[in-house]
């Protein structure tokens, strides 16, 4: 039912929630045969009554809320409070706190005796007095051994809170002799928090913050001085969270554990410089050069992450191996992508010992694979088939040993998603401490396309996907994808349009999202099926500087005998030495660029 704009059923009229109890209409009932029929909806919290039959709305001063009532806290008595101090705690806090006179009285510190737990007596206490308004809201007695206590039923509130009050920024410590040490270093707007951070379930309790945000809305700059230990740091979250993470900074005691602990070890000025090299709250994802500079510093002092070589001088100069980066192989079907890829990283698995996950089910079964590998590793066939070229047993055990030391198959058994082979692939990192990443082709991965969602949208998500693991596991991660359907280029003599970045099935997006696209492809194959000619071929290059020059490779020819390539004469796997590792060209050929956007280059 509506009242001035207000649905009134389970909410009052103030449109807040609130639960309804029943009673009889004093306008009504009496009037009506059911005359005991309870049709009147009483809110508690508002004392309003909305009669459910004639429509009335009545104020009903005698209800009050018994749900909620509205809690009260006793408030200290002031006799109690004298104030005036012993030559003991004068000395105790001088000499064992680091604390002045003077610092005691700013602060409002009394002595008083009072029976406490510990002691199971009547003791001499230090009070630690909390205003409120300038009003006494609650005492904390102290002694010693750490026997301490509240004011019974006093309400939390945050010491010295008056203080900060209208200040541009405030102190938050986790004790009040902490809050002293900063005041006895001249920073007088400090607060702490009444006992300590305690857990409440798996989360620290800050219930005493609730009633006083206002205190904290106004500032610029809130510095969080807490302990040095777990609960200090679950604390210190939890404050980030409330107070908000732009205005937060966090103060670091080093090799102390609080602030008192700082001003007896290092002294006055030290502490109060605590506050200048506070550093601004941690937020996860955002970064500044900071969190690398040690790094940095190191790349420039040693040199940067430059790709590693792939151990054939040709190829070198148009791509390395580079761990976080996301290479895209492409080219026509059955012109040599896998084959490629495999044999680079055979050469590197042979050189570095930089061992390999594979995810590639068209390779399957298991012994399929790992054949290619070990005839590519040996040079020579497994098959008995070839007896001209056939490997001897040894060196079969040879290869064997090599796939099991290198080459990880990555073959889920409920399904391919990209997840599921990231789980696999970071326990290879793990154990294994696997380098490469191969998943081969894109089309064998199980996708997950939200309805309604563009397949270009859907490649970058996937891409980011892809980069996003290779930076946090370092990987090189190598993705092989087709090119769409081969055509003739009848101005060419019928051969097939060379492959380009841009005619990767499901568009240009893979090329936009990879580091690297990577063309492998047999120019003369239209024309001459047997023709053995490859062109290896680097299209985009994004860190040129650090991983090679886009350019074709050509004069690659394939030897089916030994399932290798010849790289422009170079054949890196007969040599059984591990080869120094080529540099890369300062003078590249005019034509490295032809064909390439020239926004790329970074020179």
């Amino acid at each position: 039912m509506e009242i001035n704009g207000f649905i009134v059923d389970e909410f009052n009229v103030f449109g807040i929630a609130s639960k309804a109890k029943t009673s009889t209409c004093p306008k009504c009932s009496e009037h009506r045969k059911k005359k005991n029929d309870k049709c009147m909806s009483v809110f508690w919290d508002t004392g309003l009554g909305q009669c459910n039959h004639c429509g009335e709305t009545i104020q009903l001063h005698t209800y009050k809320s018994k749900e909620q009532p509205e809690k009260e806290y006793v408030k200290p008595i002031l006799s109690l409070i004298k104030p005036s101090y012993s030559d003991e705690l004068i000395k105790y806090s001088l000499d064992i706190r680091g604390i002045s006179e003077s610092t005691l009285k700013r602060f409002k510190i009394t002595e008083a005796k009072e029976w406490m737990p510990k002691a199971k007596g009547v003791v001499n206490c230090i009070l630690f007095n909390y205003y409120v308004d300038n009003i006494l809201t609650n005492v904390k007695y102290r002694a010693k051994n750490k026997d301490f206590k509240l004011y019974k039923d006093a309400e939390k509130v945050f010491y010295n809170l008056d203080y900060i009050r209208t200040t541009k920024d405030c102190v938050i410590v986790e004790g009040e002799w902490d809050a002293l040490s900063y005041g006895e270093s001249g920073v007088n707007n400090v607060v702490s928090v009444p006992n300590g951070f305690n857990l409440k379930g798996d989360h620290i309790n800050l219930d005493y913050l609730d009633n006083y945000t206002e205190y904290f809305d106004n500032k610029t700059v809130i510095y969080l001085a807490v302990d040095n230990d777990a609960a200090g740091l679950k604390g210190q979250k939890e404050l980030i969270r409330r107070l908000g993470a732009e205005k937060c900074k966090v103060v670091d005691f080093k090799d102390c554990k609080d602030a008192n602990d700082y001003l007896i070890k290092y002294g006055k000025e030290a502490l109060k410089e605590t506050l200048k090299n506070a550093k601004d709250v941690k937020i996860e994802g955002i970064f500044d050069v900071n969190d690398v500079k040690q790094s940095m510093l190191n790349t420039y002092r040693n040199g940067q992450n430059r790709g590693t070589s792939t151990y054939i001088n040709c190829v070198d100069n148009a791509w390395k191996w580079r761990g976080g980066e996301v290479n895209v192989w492409t080219g026509y079907q059955n012109e040599g992508k896998t084959l490629m890829l495999n044999q680079l990283s055979v050469i590197r698995a042979k050189n570095e010992n930089a061992k390999v996950g594979v995810f590639s089910p068209e390779n399957m079964p298991l012994d399929d694979f790992y054949n290619d590998i070990i005839e590519m590793y040996i040079g020579k066939s497994c098959d008995p088939f070839y007896s001209n070229n056939y490997m001897s047993e040894t060196e079969f055990n040879k290869g064997l040993k090599f796939c099991e030391d290198n080459f990880f198959l990555i073959y889920p058994e409920k399904d391919f998603k990209i997840d599921s082979i990231f789980e696999r692939a970071k326990y290879l990192v793990k154990k294994k401490g696997i380098r490469t990443l191969i998943i081969d082709p894109y089309n064998t991965v199980e996708h997950k396309i939200k309805s309604g969602e563009r397949e270009d949208l859907y490649i970058s998500r996937f891409m980011a996907q892809l980069k996003r693991f290779a930076v946090e596991y370092d990987l090189s991660i190598n993705l092989v994808a087709h090119q769409i359907t081969a055509r003739p280029n009848d101005k060419d003599g019928g051969r097939y349009y060379k492959p380009t970045l841009n005619n990767i099935k499901g568009g240009g997006t893979f090329a936009d999202k990879a580091d690297n696209v990577l063309i492998v492809w047999r120019p003369n194959r239209a024309l001459d099926f047997k023709d053995k000619e490859v062109i290896f071929a680097s299209q985009k290059i994004k860190k040129q500087k650090l991983v090679g020059i886009p350019q074709d490779i050509d004069r690659i020819l394939f030897d089916i005998r030994s399932n290798r390539y010849n790289f422009q004469g170079e054949k890196p796997l007969e040599d059984n030495t591990i080869k120094k590792e080529p540099k890369m060209l300062l003078i590249e050929p005019e034509d490295a660029f032809d064909g390439i956007d020239r926004d790329e280059i970074p020179f």
